[in-house]
């Protein structure tokens, strides 16, 4: 029997973004490649901010302690991590009796080290944790196009804040010892092009064919606008742009819902734009959001800044529309597709199709499978 390559997907942590994208690819390529998984989450670091009773005296009898209980642990087949101190006493990290990686067919634990290949779904996990796993090819990615990059700022492991970094020194330092580099939508693949030619756009939506089609759109007077996400981040625009065009629009006497989801199970997302007629994006820099993708996939169009899979997907005003990222835009836009209903129908009957030329799932895990073969 020929045994198929295998590939460790780390991603932050279990049902997030993260793994619903590997989640996509997995089961578009497990007839070729046997895939895992293990949790960012689980191996993250513990800064020691103060570190100096940590003499090398102190380290080494601590460590020493924690080998005892890390071999105990072994013999009673406990599964909670034992922690070291590392040699810089900067931080400790945790070693497991039993590692924690899981086959991402059954999600049964397994016992494995080495893999084919290694993606770590962002560039700010192998600082913030230490994984004990090795690959012969290792993949970094990179979905948040603004920069610095939001993420975790502080490099504890080589003590440097990276957002004092410019773009070419965050290439050398993050990405230059990769054999690939995955991005989502954007200026991502632009702005690391220039540094190198192993960089590849991918994407995937958990569940395409499960989200509910509205084949309604702007039939009724009430015009309802969806939007997902977390409505704390500044850069999504929520709480600055989105609301306040909304509660103008609604002083003019036009009949506009917003409808919000902010967190919840996954498969929620499947009915929630069902009776939706419109989303609105006003982020400064997205590699996605799967917002768009998941309201392309229900028929329902966007109003969107130039940003992530919208600036891929939209072609302005024939499934959608661009705006400037400010309040007066947004509202003059609803205002437009409120009064033309036909405009947004149009839009409607285009953006499904337009999304799924560009971004089905059996295009955009070729990508993926292009980014292994560097």
């Amino acid at each position: 029997m020929v045994l198929k390559p295998k590939i460790l997907f780390i991603v932050d942590r279990p049902l997030w973004a993260y793994h619903y994208m590997v989640m996509t690819w997995e089961e578009l390529i497990r007839k070729e490649y046997d895939c895992y998984v293990c949790y960012q989450e689980d191996y993250l670091l513990r800064k020691l901010d103060n570190y100096k009773p940590y003499s090398i005296k102190n380290k080494y009898i601590y460590n020493l302690i924690s080998i005892i209980r890390l071999y105990t642990s072994k013999l009673i087949r406990k599964r909670k991590p034992i922690y070291f101190i590392h040699n810089s006493c900067r931080y400790s990290y945790p070693v497991y009796p039993i590692n924690e990686v899981f086959d991402m067919k059954n999600n049964e634990k397994v016992l494995m080290k080495n893999f084919d290949y290694i993606v770590n779904m962002a560039f700010y996990f192998p600082y913030t944790a230490k994984i004990p796993f090795i690959g012969e090819k290792n993949l970094i990615g990179i979905f948040t196009d603004s920069f610095p990059h939001e993420g975790p700022t502080m490099d504890i492991k080589n003590n440097i804040d990276r957002t004092k970094l410019n773009i070419e020194e965050f290439y050398t330092q993050y990405l230059k010892k990769y054999n690939s580099i995955i991005v989502g939508g954007g200026s991502l693949y632009n702005r690391y092009k220039k540094f190198t030619n192993k960089i590849h756009f991918v994407y995937g939506i958990y569940g395409q064919a499960n989200f509910i089609e509205n084949n309604a759109v702007g039939e009724k007077e009430e015009l309802i606008i969806g939007w997902t996400g977390s409505p704390k981040r500044e850069m999504k625009g929520f709480e600055n742009i989105i609301m306040p065009a909304i509660d103008n629009v609604c002083k003019t006497g036009r009949k506009v819902k917003l409808k919000t989801k902010f967190s919840g199970e996954y498969s929620e997302l499947y009915d929630f734009y069902k009776n939706i007629d419109l989303i609105v994006i006003a982020s400064s820099a997205d590699s996605g959001p799967s917002l768009f993708a998941e309201a392309a996939l229900s028929n329902v169009p966007c109003i969107s800044t130039k940003v992530g899979l919208p600036l891929t997907v939209i072609k302005d005003g024939i499934n959608g529309m661009f705006i400037s990222r400010d309040i007066k835009s947004l509202e003059v836009a609803i205002i437009k597709l409120y009064d033309n209903r036909e405009l947004l129908k149009k839009f409607s009957v285009n953006i499904k199709k337009d999304y799924l030329q560009i971004m089905d799932n059996s295009i955009t895990v070729n990508y993926f499978l292009q980014a292994l073969e560097d």
